[in-house]
């Protein structure tokens, strides 16, 4: 057995991982694809352009949901079908459900939610958060068939080659998952994913009241960014969607600079923006763990400081003018 199949219900995360196991095909095989649910066909059309060699697409009805059974149902005709050794899943809220439900179909070996993948030899070594976060355990799958869920984030995003790869429609048995969708409303999104932002303000308990939001809004607005926030922000007061939320159990962000407002730095928060290149750090307490995260530190009230730094940073730029991405920072 060898070979590589990728799946995420995320196309940019499929892309990453596709790409990722394109590189790494003398070890581990050719890489394939598989694209289920709604427009697979177009969506598929836009994988070709990531590395598989093989794109397998499922646009029946049974899979329209992307329901776990289903999905794995599908995924696992493929496995045996193509004899893949290994299957990478992106680890969204769907993808974490989904990949235990596939290896156990497949009486293989999982390994979930893993943030680092690498090579040693000819065996693929993961790296997964463990005791609450404090570590990362090093661990690799020893049966044939190895689950993989892999963060988004980790591995490098993309960038589309020339276009290639076979799609091939799937022709199995799809067969309908034992649950059934009974009503479906939109949820409102973010218009910017703040994992992709350059510039972030990430704020936590310091702030008093849902009301006070403006003020760090303004502040990501003059530094053309976005504004993040720790866990009880948005799990327990509700004041920001979680799509805005960092943490081991939110968002993983690499940004240029994170300025932190009234965090206090728990490790399972910091998990979340270790990638990130400058970090400045706000907090009363002189004795937080943020600062030892940080590459500037100012001790003081977030509610002085912030609308100080706020005003700087627009009469720098004129007009309360928000800082443009593709301007230098001062």
């Amino acid at each position: 057995m060898s070979g590589v199949l990728v799946y995420s219900d995320r196309d940019d995360l499929a892309h990453d991982l596709s790409a990722w196991a394109a590189a790494q095909r003398e070890v581990l095989g050719e890489p394939t694809a598989a694209v289920l649910g709604a427009r697979a066909a177009e969506r598929a059309e836009a994988c070709r352009a990531y590395g598989a060699v093989r794109i397998h697409v499922c646009d029946a009805p049974a899979v329209t949901d992307l329901l776990d059974d289903a999905v794995a149902g599908v995924l696992a005709e493929l496995v045996t079908r193509e004899q893949i050794s290994v299957v990478l899943i992106g680890a969204t809220r769907r993808g974490r459900s989904l990949a235990p439900r596939l290896a156990q179909m497949l009486e293989a070996g999982c390994v979930s939610e893993a943030v680092e993948l690498g090579l040693e030899g000819r065996r693929i070594v993961t790296g997964r958060y463990s005791l609450g976060g404090n570590t990362i355990s090093r661990e690799w799958v020893r049966t044939p068939i190895q689950i993989i869920a892999v963060a988004p984030g980790t591995v490098e995003r993309a960038v589309p080659g020339a276009v290639g790869g076979d799609l091939i429609t799937f022709e199995g048995q799809v067969n309908a998952s034992r649950a059934a969708v009974i009503e479906r409303r939109d949820k409102p999104g973010l218009e910017t994913n703040i994992a992709d932002s350059e510039r972030l303000v990430c704020v936590g308990r310091g702030l008093a009241s849902e009301e006070d939001l403006p003020l760090v809004q303004d502040l990501a607005e003059a530094l053309g960014g976005e504004v993040a926030c720790t866990r009880p922000l948005s799990y327990e007061y509700g004041w920001l969607p979680e799509e805005r939320m960092i943490g081991i159990s939110g968002q993983k962000c690499s940004p240029k600079l994170l300025v932190s407002i009234g965090v206090s730095g728990q490790v399972q928060h910091t998990v979340g923006i270790q990638g990130a290149k400058t970090i400045v750090a706000i907090n009363t307490e002189k004795g937080a763990p943020i600062f030892k995260q940080a590459d500037y530190g100012i001790v003081g009230d977030m509610y002085e400081v912030v609308p100080l730094l706020t005003a700087r940073l627009r009469g720098r730029r004129g007009g309360g003018a928000a800082m443009k991405a593709s301007q230098p920072q001062e």
